[in-house]
């Protein structure tokens, strides 16, 4: 297993501030967030890909993970209305050539979230279509999608693993894969044994801390969630991918990399990391 810092906790500094504390830190893989002010694809979208494209480089970091900011902006590939709707998943496609263009082939994405004034059947039949058309372009080009179940405080559509595994089956695009965010997992009552008994494959891992209640990122340790137990699962089941500590809140903000050096010193002494 590897593990990944995110520019997510460092939402509030330069992005070359982060990079400068991934290597302080001795950390060379990073889940780009693509959000302000860092990266998005509507402000000057080639320049900020090649600066980072450049800096990377010069650090020799890797982009396991990119991740378009999709809980904030308006964009919502569940959306009724067919022409957001489109407008979500043009979002999406702009983001996949992005991730190619910074050298990583995995994208995460989540199934937003249905309108709360019709069905959710019909709420989840708009986000299938819409994974749908973004599993056809990551096919072509050779990306795969993560797919995130989001928390019960986030989406009314994929929460857990059950309706994770019902929405690959129903894609069947080789394309589409799963992963686990632990504070979904732990929200919706699961455990990684839970995906691993019913999914085929886990591609993307998110280690994060929880209070158990509510939707809180937390540093490992501040919380209740039993994390420990969640990477052993994961060694048992030789998993090879990344766990990134995507760890927010406005506390963390404000030192960004004690946070995360913290958290990722943790993971180290059990052990479990690769060189």
């Amino acid at each position: 297993m590897k593990v990944a810092g995110m520019n997510i906790t460092f939402r509030h500094v330069p992005f070359q501030h982060f990079l400068e504390s991934m290597s302080y830190i001795g950390v060379d893989h990073i889940e780009l967030w693509a959000g302000e002010p860092h990266l998005y694809v509507n402000r000057n979208i080639l320049g900020n890909i090649r600066n980072i494209r450049k800096q990377m480089k010069s650090r020799e970091m890797k982009i396991v993970c990119y991740t378009p900011e999709q809980c904030i902006y308006p964009y919502n590939i569940a959306a009724s209305d067919s022409h957001w709707r489109q407008k979500s998943v043009d979002y999406f496609i702009e983001n996949l050539y992005a991730a190619l263009e910074l050298e990583t082939d995995m994208m995460l994405i989540t199934s937003g979230i249905g309108d709360f004034t019709v069905s959710q059947e019909e709420s989840w039949k708009y986000a299938s279509d819409s994974i749908f058309q973004l599993s056809k372009v990551a096919e072509r080009e050779g990306v795969t999608l993560a797919l995130e179940p989001l928390t019960k405080f986030e989406s009314n559509l994929i929460t857990d693993s059950k309706g994770l595994k019902n929405m690959l089956e129903e894609i069947q695009s080789p394309s589409l894969k799963g992963m686990i965010d632990t504070v979904s997992m732990q929200l919706a009552n699961e455990t990684p044994e839970d995906y691993f008994s019913i999914l085929a494959e886990l591609c993307h891992f998110h280690l994060i801390d929880g209070d158990g209640q509510s939707d809180a990122h937390l540093a490992l340790d501040d919380g209740v969630l039993n994390w420990r137990e969640y990477l052993t699962s994961l060694q048992s089941h030789r998993y090879e991918g990344t766990c990134t500590l995507e760890i927010m809140g406005f506390n963390y903000y404000q030192n960004p990399q004690d946070a995360l050096m913290k958290s990722i010193g943790k993971i180290r002494e059990l052990g479990v990391l690769s060189s």
